[in-house]
């Protein structure tokens, strides 16, 4: 019991596209470029052979423009089948929009959410169920531990903010601000403790020159993040070529708990038709006995885009952009 309450609360966050779904890791990524559109996202990780975790996510973004703000929603749900964990997330986020120079701008946010975890408690199994005699498992539990487990709800606030232009991109995003209890018991406080996240990227042309041997429009995007979390630190990267229509990258994540561990390395393969873009991303988990645990991971993502030049521009899907800013 004990491992999969600690997993549900270290589960946060975790998934192989930060690059695509930057809004996860600072929401007012919500408010970038005065972009409308809505995304579903479908993990699962494998924990051992015969236990997965299957994850879901929904996002969506809308922009008023003439009033400088937009509004973002994220709903995550999660659940581990054994012991039968389930755990919900609802994100609204408000962002504003501050131009600094003609292609420099500031996107401030604050953000209010609201989580769930629920237990299946005839999943769990206590010391006293188990008859070392025989190795049979007794159906019921004297341990108070196994009546006094409730579910836990709770409010999560933070805040949030972007600079950027049409070549880089600088974040940095607090959560938990309120330090929200989380604890199973009643009879016990456990507050989750804030969570402070930087973020980066940059972007550059690989074909300035215009080769006939790679498409036109083809961008390198390096992307890093480097969180703050429950004394411990953790960092992830990402290097994604986009050729025109089609994109692949790599990424790499790395923990610092107690020792600096490279924790997987992941690829991603992406392709966008109009106003769609999918993603299919995979990493291969480097574990370490004793050391660190690393779950396997295999995503697929769907974006739509509802901007009205999208199936417009002729192949150039260069990620960072400010032309759709009034």
């Amino acid at each position: 019991m004990l491992f999969t309450v600690a997993y549900v609360s270290a589960q946060e966050d975790y998934f192989v596209g930060q690059s695509r779904f930057l809004q996860k890791v600072n929401p007012s990524y919500f408010g970038f470029n005065n972009l409308n559109k809505v995304g579903v996202l479908y993990n699962t990780l494998q924990i051992n052979s015969g236990q997965t975790i299957d994850n879901k996510y929904f996002f969506g973004a809308l922009s008023f423009d003439e009033k400088k703000f937009s509004l973002g929603i994220d709903l995550n749900s999660f659940r581990i089948d054994t012991p039968g964990l389930t755990q919900n997330n609802f994100t609204l986020s408000y962002v504003y929009k501050v131009q600094l120079n003609n292609n420099l701008f500031f996107l401030p946010a604050i953000s209010l959410g609201i989580g769930s975890v629920k237990y299946n408690a005839q999943g769990f199994i206590f010391e006293d169920q188990l008859d070392q005699a025989t190795g049979f498992i007794n159906t019921e539990t004297n341990d108070p531990a196994g009546f006094n487990l409730i579910d836990v709800n709770y409010f999560d606030l933070g805040a949030s903010f972007i600079v950027h232009n049409e070549n880089f991109l600088i974040g940095l995003s607090l959560k938990n601000l309120n330090q929200p209890n989380v604890s199973f018991s009643p009879e016990r406080e456990e507050l989750r403790k804030v969570k402070l996240t930087l973020s980066g990227a940059y972007e550059f042309n690989i074909n300035e020159y215009e080769r006939s041997v790679i498409p036109r429009h083809s961008y390198l995007l390096l992307y890093g993040s480097l969180a703050n979390f429950n004394n411990a630190q953790y960092l992830s990267l990402s290097e994604e070529v986009q050729f025109g229509e089609f994109s692949l990258g790599i990424s790499q994540q790395l923990s610092n708990v107690e020792t600096i561990n490279l924790n997987n390395i992941g690829m991603s393969v992406g392709l966008s038709l109009e106003n769609f873009d999918f993603g299919i991303f995979y990493n291969f988990p480097i574990r370490q006995a004793s050391r660190v645990f690393s779950p396997s991971i295999f995503e697929l993502n769907l974006i739509f885009n509802f901007s009205q030049f999208r199936r417009n521009n002729r192949g150039l899907y260069k990620r960072l952009q400010t032309d759709n800013y009034f």
